[in-house]
């Protein structure tokens, strides 16, 4: 009789773990697109209900993103936790998680934007205890 033992691979399953958190951002009434994109603009794990491009999301995200930062220091605003970029189409709202990622949400114009951002401000500390597990591995 024998025995196959199976390692478990610990990032994929927190990588699982990601694309679950995702698909269910997706779910929110008016979510269209749920993505994480990396320090360099690269998007790591997407959920969408259409085709995108994924590196000019990526690359424009944390564009917006770091231009919004800047912009909220000049005016002595230190830390920005939310961008909202609103669209004639909908929003795109980011936040930042751990260690440069990001987390972007793109919804259409029907979105309830009360209920989307207090969804994302739910899920960001979750993906930041999984970002600090997934990093130090």
């Amino acid at each position: 009789m024998s025995s196959t033992i199976h390692t478990l691979d610990p990032r994929k399953s927190q990588a699982n773990e990601i694309d679950s958190i995702l698909r269910n951002l997706m779910s929110i009434q008016g979510v269209s697109a749920a993505a994480i994109i990396d320090n360099d603009g690269f998007v790591t794990h997407i959920q969408r209900d259409y085709e995108i491009n994924t590196d000019a999301i990526g690359a424009s995200v944390q564009v917006v993103f770091g231009a919004a930062s800047k912009a909220a220091s000049h005016v002595g605003h230190h830390l920005t936790n939310l961008v909202i970029c609103e669209n004639a189409e909908g929003y795109i709202l980011s936040t930042p998680i751990e260690a440069g990622f990001m987390l972007a949400l793109i919804t259409k114009r029907d979105a309830l934007l009360g209920r989307v951002r207090f969804e994302l401000k739910e899920t960001i500390p979750v993906l930041k205890k999984l970002f600090s597990n997934y990093l130090a591995k």
